[in-house]
């Protein structure tokens, strides 16, 4: 194992321990503890089973490279929210992942009650690593939940290209080669990084980096099977479910593949089997007990990227393929071939599975197209540096890798910047609203639909059924300012100040001000009640 894998390991198993500990410790009933989960994890993170590694052979340059593709990653997500840092993305998804975050932080424990059904959707039920990490990250830099989720998301991709990197030379791709890997995910914009800053898949984000590294655990375990490598793979395994349990399929069926193949005794492999499969079960058992509703999730509809040649191009999957043939006989490329193959097969039998329901939009079989790109950059990464001639293999991959930086990176840097519906002068007004008692009997002068849905749920607290809901599905930003101009509107409004008409604001009071944020209110309410 080199420096940079223990580095990595070390960071990533810190990362799925601190939320496996929250957790825990919220099931024994003590609610969410962040300085408690932190050190926990940290206690364990410098236990025996994530014990340093015996370092071989050069591995200065993997480092800096490793490092080098990380905190450039972090620098470039970050600049898409800078400086409010909060989530770039737009759509219903995000909404809903705030909103459980702001439970969490109101309520200083997950979802326990299965009264909130109703009123919150699946996050009633929703697998809660990255929210629980979201708000540890706020209460350990002395923010929110959601000032902290996007950094966090942010990071977590950083990481898991930083993976990436790591498996292709583990592989045994070429250093510039293994570059070329990460500058590929370039290619597929839309699913590696446009997932969080676009389509408000934060969950999904933060399962993919503990999912790439039960990839990378099981690379290293198939070329030294230890019990230590187990436990790792244990560790990521339960994380990656907890984050998001649709990606748990792929790594976990190939370590049951790797471990079939591996020259162990018997009672070994039943052993190191124990040790991966164990954990999860019990935490699968765990979440899942009265909450087996949300197993239907697999069959729906939904709002999803299409895998197309628009959306993944045909450079990557083109070489990908060649790579597949090319890296058939090569052991130590083994666990990306059978990664990328149960990824195919689990994508087919999800979208077999929601055709047979009548879902329009296969929803989780088109997201399966998230994690593949990972596999298909390697696989490619690795038919490139088949095809150049050995005299001269090392110089011009790094020939490419600096073409392909140039080529892909470039691009997504110079790309405008998403507009966030996140608001955080109007998140304040709102709280303000919510704090002095009139969540509940607001309207919502803002710009879109969007930003009103955000405000109604994550902002002030208000359940996701009832007939405010389908009024808000139908919201349209003139007619909602067309009551105010006659007296007709609610009590109250969280108003953006940019949007909103003279001839309204001579006819209201402003009772909080906060930039262009504010709470408005009908000359002659109080807040002592709600129409």
């Amino acid at each position: 194992m080199s420096l940079a894998e223990a580095i990595a390991r070390s960071i990533t198993c810190w990362l799925a321990l601190t939320a496996i500990a929250a957790y825990a410790i919220d099931a024994a009933g003590f609610g969410v503890r962040p300085w408690a989960s932190v050190g926990v994890a940290l206690l364990l993170t410098r236990g025996a089973a994530i014990r340093r590694p015996r370092p071989v052979g050069p591995q200065a340059a993997d480092l800096y490279a490793w490092l080098g593709i990380v905190v450039f990653l972090i620098a470039m997500f970050l600049r898409m929210s800078w400086p409010s840092l909060v989530p770039p993305s737009r759509g219903p998804d995000l909404t809903h992942h705030l909103l459980l975050v702001d439970y969490i932080e109101q309520s200083g424990h997950l979802v326990h009650d299965r009264a909130l059904d109703g009123s919150m959707g699946e996050m009633a039920h929703y697998t809660p690593a990255s929210h629980l990490l979201a708000v540890i990250a706020g209460a350990v830099f002395g923010a929110d939940g959601l000032r902290a989720f996007f950094p966090l998301t942010a990071v977590c991709a950083a990481l898991t290209a930083g993976w990436t990197f790591l498996i292709a030379r583990r592989a045994g791709i070429l250093l510039p080669y293994a570059i070329v890997s990460v500058s590929l995910l370039f290619f597929a914009a839309q699913y590696f990084f446009g997932a969080f800053t676009h389509d408000g898949f934060l969950s999904q984000t933060v399962s993919t980096l503990f999912a790439v590294a039960t990839w990378w655990a099981i690379a290293e375990w198939d070329d030294r099977p230890t019990i230590e490598g187990a436990i790792v793979i244990a560790v990521f395994v339960v994380a990656t479910f907890l984050s998001w349990p649709i990606w748990i399929g792929p790594p976990l069926v190939v370590f049951l593949a790797v471990l079939m193949k591996a020259e162990l005794p018997h009672r070994d492999r039943a052993t190191e089997l124990a040790i991966v499969l164990v954990p999860l079960l019990a935490i699968f058992l765990l979440h899942s007990w009265n909450r087996w509703g949300w197993l239907a999730i697999v069959r729906t509809s939904g709002a999803v990227l299409h895998p197309s040649l628009d959306s993944l191009g045909w450079f990557m999957p083109l070489l990908a393929m060649a790579g597949l043939v090319l890296a058939g006989p090569d052991r130590h490329a083994r666990v990306t071939i059978v990664m990328l193959t149960v990824i195919v097969l689990q994508g087919i039998t999800l979208l077999t599975i929601a055709k047979a329901n009548g879902a329009d939009t296969p929803y989780m079989a088109f997201k399966m197209v998230y994690l593949a790109i990972y596999p298909l950059a390697v696989l490619a990464a690795y038919a490139i540096a088949r095809s150049m001639p050995r005299s001269a293999q090392e110089p011009l991959g790094w020939l490419l890798a600096a073409v392909f930086l140039l080529g892909a990176v470039r691009p997504a840097l110079a790309a405008p910047r998403e507009i966030p519906v996140v608001d955080l002068d109007l998140q304040a007004a709102g709280q303000w609203l919510r704090a002095n008692g009139g969540a509940t009997c607001a309207d919502y002068l803002v710009a879109d639909a969007e930003a009103a849905y955000w405000l109604h749920l994550a902002v002030l607290g208000n359940p996701r059924s009832g007939p405010r809901m389908a009024e808000l599905d139908r919201y349209d930003a003139r007619a909602a300012i067309a009551p105010w101009i006659t007296a007709e509107g609610r009590t109250y409004a969280i108003a953006d100040l940019r949007l909103l008409p003279d001839e309204v604001r001579s006819r209201v009071q402003i009772v909080k001000e906060v930039g262009h944020g504010a709470v408005i209110r009908r000359q002659g309410a109080t807040m002592k009640g709600c129409d």
